[in-house]
């Protein structure tokens, strides 16, 4: 038990159904003069103002259900069985302490159990006894642990009023548009919010204005660029160039404050319904008018024609039909903003998912690297890791004041605050534009997260956030790369940035690109994650080959591959021998894998074919040269020719050969300082890819018997069953579900059509 006070003096403390004034008059003794009694009953609370328990300023009547969530109270003070709300956590969740006075009735009983029911599931600290001073009140206070403040909602202070916060916007001439249902201000419908849009310079004299007492009428504060806390699902509620206008154009009201325009309030208010509720609006769609329209708070069908008339709409008040009438008058949103509000619009959702994309932009993308970016490396370390994930950068520069402006206003609906990360990233400053000779359809997992995701390559931009902040201190962690989802968002992208020139700089990006393939005769496309090369079965004279095209930044593997193939293909035997190439590809056999073994099987690797691994990595060190990514997945055994290797862009010739083959590169790993290019895993070695999926150790892989062998794997696989169990039982699936994709031969005489090619 403690006398002393537990909350600052500019606390908000909000009582809800006190018994008499005694309590408030105890927390004023302590200084909290920011105190609000609320009551259902007009007479209790005439009772208190006439006995001089309380001044008239600091109580109020309301008997709306939501009263004890909806509200700004750091304190709350709940008596007799309002204190059974703490059993629902959404109704104080947003109060930095909850207390229960002291009293020996079953309602208080009941509060404290429950407050010790969530002190125990960590919600709430350990409950503190607080004495007021010349009083016997004593307050069970909890700290609430997990305070929810977020969001724009704000309240405003009871003792100042609808019209005195109004007054005071207009006293203070600070710029501001109630954006709707103002037409009976000053007096607010029960249950109904004002709706408040400000300039992002008057942000901090409104919010000091807000904060200054506690308050039960619910506003809702926007600003122009959607600053943290005035934002709509981490977008600007309008874009801000649209929220700019608003504010603008604003007129007077009444005397009392400002308000949109005609004009601009029907179109504010058709934007709100389309795009912040879509069908939770309540209007129809024109794609199914049978379909009974949602329940809404209000009618905005009705509203939006009655509107409409005032300024000459007469189109149908439908979502289709706004929609495309906001378009012509430049209300519509970006398209990477509307992919943003679509996450909680099923409209939008359903709208965007009808679109369709042009071919000549599903390969194209744009990643904006942002200001914190450039003092990280810029955008030479930006375009280096791009490339190295696959793309062909064809445009890479800092954008002038002009674009970057253009950009930071356009795209992420103009919000470019820190989001998740400890601080923002900045403006847009640079640009890259990227082009994709071999997209990546999303996995399922990643289309449910990305739903407006084409490509999964430019996801790869997590990689390389990862990057520009893996040397930064972790307050100092951000978002350094924004990049588009799909090739409609890239063209608009540039569209902002360029402008006008907008046209020539895609001719520009389509002259640039390399297409890599050639003409082949394609029978299946076998490419894995294409970072660096498309891989396909093609008929090469009446034959079945493999054909490997490299994109244009990527030619450095397809010489280093093709070099270890002419020097061992066909001289090993695991080794393919090389049928042909050209300045960008190249063709080796094509082998029928009987094997069909994955790492994510499940299964072990069969021990035959393990020592035939190995004996081939032998054989390739033997040779003088290192695979380098040698691993499990990129081996298979043909019916005819046995075990064969594939995938060769890292290999590397010895200068000086390790003296044993354990201290080879493909089992004891690179060395430390090795200057060639390394898988994006980094380097490989036997215990860390083959042993895991072999159960053996080298050694006894290459020296125990059989029967040794065979027990030491069945103790391996039964001590790591948790990791080899529950991908078998996803592969049956994937087995079961999956249709035939075996490649049929062709005949000799089928025609073929191919580039011209050098022989090997």
């Amino acid at each position: 038990m403690s006398t002393d006070v537990l909350w600052s003096q500019d606390a908000n403390v909000i009582e809800f159904e006190p018994h008499d004034g005694d309590l408030g008059e105890g927390l004023r003794s302590l200084g909290l003069t920011r105190y609000l009694a609320v009551t259902a009953s007009a007479r209790l609370a005439e009772t208190l103002v006439a006995g001089g328990a309380l001044p008239r300023e600091q109580v109020s009547v309301s008997d709306d259900a939501r009263r004890i969530r909806c509200n700004n109270a750091d304190v709350l003070i709940l008596n007799g069985w309002t204190g059974l709300k703490l059993a629902h956590w959404r109704s104080v969740r947003h109060a930095g302490w909850v207390a229960v006075p002291l009293r020996f009735d079953l309602a208080t009983l009941c509060a404290a159990a429950i407050g010790g029911c969530r002190w125990l599931s960590g919600n709430f600290a350990r409950p503190r006894v607080l004495l007021l001073p010349d009083s016997r009140r004593r307050l069970l206070c909890w700290r609430n642990r997990r305070r929810a403040v977020t969001g724009a909602r704000r309240f405003i202070p009871f003792q100042l009023g609808v019209q005195g916060f109004l007054a005071q916007l207009v006293g203070e001439r600070r710029q501001h548009v109630i954006l709707r249902w103002f037409e009976s201000l000053p007096t607010v419908a029960p249950g109904e919010d004002l709706d408040l849009l400000i300039a992002d310079d008057d942000l901090e004299a409104v919010e000091s204005l807000l904060a200054s007492g506690p308050g039960l009428q619910a506003v809702d504060l926007y600003t122009t660029t959607g600053l943290p806390r005035t934002d709509f699902r981490s977008l600007p509620y309008y874009p801000p160039a649209i929220a700019q206008q608003l504010l603008n154009a604003a007129i007077e009201h009444r005397g009392l404050c400002r308000v949109p325009t005609p004009e601009h309030h029907f179109l504010s208010l058709a934007y709100h319904a389309l795009y912040h509720k879509g069908f939770k609006s309540g209007l129809q769609t024109s794609g199914a008018r049978h379909l009974a329209a949602a329940r809404s708070d209000h009618d905005y069908a009705d509203i939006l024609r009655r509107l409409g008339a005032v300024v000459g709409y007469s189109g149908d008040v439908d979502l289709e039909s706004l929609d495309a009438h906001l378009a012509t008058k430049g209300w519509r949103p970006s398209h990477d903003m509307m992919v943003r509000l679509a996450r909680h619009n099923k409209w939008l959702r359903l709208r965007l998912a009808n679109e369709r994309h042009g071919e000549a932009a599903a390969n194209l993308a744009v990643f904006l690297l942002r200001e914190r970016g450039l003092d990280r490396g810029g955008v030479v370390r930006a375009r280096r890791l791009l490339e190295y994930h696959g793309f062909q950068v064809t445009h890479a520069h800092q954008l002038d004041p002009t674009q970057a402006t253009a950009a930071a206003h356009a795209i992420r609906g103009g919000n470019w605050g820190a989001g998740p990360w400890p601080v923002s990233g900045g403006l847009p400053a640079a640009i890259l534009i990227a082009h994709d000779a071999n997209p990546m359809p999303p996995t399922r997992r990643q289309r449910k997260k990305y739903p407006f995701v084409v490509n999964a390559r430019t996801l790869c931009k997590d990689v390389i956030r990862d990057e520009f902040n893996r040397d930064a201190p972790n307050e100092q962690r951000c978002n350094v790369i924004h990049s588009s989802d799909n090739g409609r968002e890239a063209i608009e992208y540039i569209e902002a940035i360029y402008a006008e020139r907008a046209a020539e700089i895609l001719d520009e990006v389509q002259r640039r690109v390399r297409t890599p393939n050639g003409a082949a005769a394609v029978l299946a496309d076998v490419t894995k994650s294409g970072r660096r090369a498309k891989v396909e079965v093609v008929n090469y004279n009446g034959r079945l080959v493999v054909k490997k095209s490299f994109k244009p930044q990527m030619l450095h593997f397809l010489e280093r591959e093709v070099r270890f193939l002419a020097a061992a293909g066909g001289k090993i035997a695991s080794v393919p021998p090389l049928v042909a190439r050209g300045d960008s590809w190249f063709m080796i056999p094509y082998y029928d894998d009987v094997l069909q073994y994955r790492r994510s099987s499940g299964r072990m690797l069969p021990l035959d074919v393990a020592k035939q691994a190995v004996e081939a990595l032998h054989d390739i060190y033997d040779a003088g040269f290192a695979l380098v990514d040698a691993s499990i997945d990129n081996l298979l055994v043909d019916r005819r020719e046995g075990l064969k290797l594939f995938d060769f862009e890292f290999s590397h010739q010895y200068d000086r050969r390790p003296k044993t083959f354990e201290e080879s590169y493909d089992v004891a790993g690179c060395p430390s300082g090795f200057e060639g290019d390394l898988p994006i895993q980094g380097s490989n070695s036997y215990e860390r890819n083959w042993q895991p999926y072999i159960g053996l150790s080298l050694n006894s892989l290459l020296y125990d018997s059989p029967g040794q062998q065979r027990v030491k794997r069945a103790l391996y696989f039964a001590t790591h069953a948790h990791r080899f169990l529950p991908r078998r039982a996803r592969g049956f699936i994937r087995a079961a579900t999956s249709s035939d994709a075996s490649i049929a031969r062709p005949a000799a005489a089928e025609p073929v059509s191919m580039p011209q090619s050098k022989a090997a």
